[in-house]
C-alpha cells in the first residue's frame, strides 16, 4: 500500500465517523450526508499532506506530529460557519495523526 493510499483510507474513514458524530441528534438525512461528506473530504485532504509530509522513511513521531498539525488547521477552518470549534479542533487533530501515523507505516 502506498503512503497516498493509506493516509487516504485512514483519512476517509475517520472523517465519515467525524461527520457522523457532528451530526448526532440531527433528524434531517440531508444534513447528516452532508456533514459525513464534507468530513471524509478532509480527510481525504488530510491524508494527501500526511503522506506529502512523510517522504521515505520520516519517523512515525514526525509525520504524526506534522500532520496533526494540518489536521488541527484543516478542524479549525471547518469549524468557521458554525463556531464548533470544541469539537472539530480535537476530532480534526486525531484525524491528522492518524492520518500520519497510516503514512509512516506505508512502504512507498
Amino acid at each position: 500500500m502506498t503512503k497516498v493510499t493509506a493516509g487516504v483510507l485512514t483519512g476517509i474513514v475517520l472523517g465519515a465517523a467525524h461527520g457522523v458524530v457532528s451530526a448526532w441528534g440531527d433528524p434531517h438525512t440531508l444534513d447528516l450526508f452532508l456533514s459525513v461528506l464534507g468530513r471524509a473530504s478532509q480527510g481525504i485532504i488530510n491524508g494527501v499532506l500526511a503522506a506529502y509530509l512523510a517522504p521515505g522513511r520520516t519517523p512515525a513521531w514526525r509525520a504524526m506530529l506534522l500532520s496533526g498539525v494540518v489536521g488541527l488547521a484543516l478542524g479549525g477552518l471547518s469549524g468557521i460557519p458554525h463556531k464548533s470549534w470544541q469539537q472539530t479542533l480535537p476530532l480534526g487533530a486525531f484525524i491528522g495523526v492518524a492520518c500520519g501515523a497510516a503514512a509512516a507505516r506505508a512502504r512507498r
